[in-house]
């Protein structure tokens, strides 16, 4: 037997040391040298997504907020619009006399507006949807179909602004609002108009 074959011989060459933990244990290391960067996701979660489909996007809620911020907006702005033509629409309604909406009446007939005058005393009848009646000023009548109850204070001789058009070309007043003297909101925005309207009325009695 050569010398070299016997391992316990002194002239025995040195024997390789095997590594440490075998090829399986050299594998292992080499896959723990590796980190898994994929995000974690509960079972649940998991369960929810398709196959392959990332979790929600913040970013992509972005775009939904600010939709829903610009519709917003925009209701606003038409509310407000809508407000500002009620007011500017209400402010448009012109005020005429008894006589100068008659001496007009070609011009005004078809339009909406506001005519000041008196009841006639004894021109108020009771309608099926309202009241009839005369009023006058500067010497000129008009007489007036109101729809509607008029005011608890209306009555003869009192100063009233009715709003309405023209009708029986330009015969007679449709209405469907009366404001009278009484009514602080007519009183307070044209106190020269129902100072007229009384020197009207008393110089009327005055001439009876």
């Amino acid at each position: 037997m050569d010398v070299n074959d016997d391992p316990e011989s002194p002239d025995a060459a040195p024997l390789d040391p095997a590594p440490v933990g075998g090829p399986a244990e050299g594998a292992g290391a080499a896959a723990a040298s590796e980190f898994d960067l994929r995000p974690r996701v509960s079972p649940t979660e998991a369960g929810s997504l398709p196959s392959g489909a990332a979790g929600p996007n913040p970013a992509a809620s972005s775009p939904v907020k600010r939709y829903l911020a610009i519709g917003v907006l925009v209701a606003i702005l038409a509310a407000l619009g809508f407000v500002l033509y009620v007011g500017l629409s209400d402010a448009a309604t012109f005020f005429y006399n008894v006589d100068e909406a008659a001496d007009q009446s070609d011009q005004l007939l078809g339009e909406r507006f506001r005519m000041q005058g008196n009841v006639v005393e004894g021109s108020v009848t009771e309608t099926d949807d309202g009241v009839d009646f005369v009023i006058t000023y500067g010497g000129v009548d008009m007489p007036v179909s109101h729809t509607g109850t008029p005011p608890e204070l209306f009555g003869p001789d009192i100063p009233v602004v009715i709003e309405g058009s023209l009708i029986d070309n330009g015969e007679r007043f449709s209405s469907d609002e009366i404001l009278i003297r009484h009514d602080n909101e007519y009183d307070e925005e044209h106190p020269d108009r129902i100072n007229d309207a009384e020197r009207d009325a008393q110089a009327r009695g005055g001439d009876g």
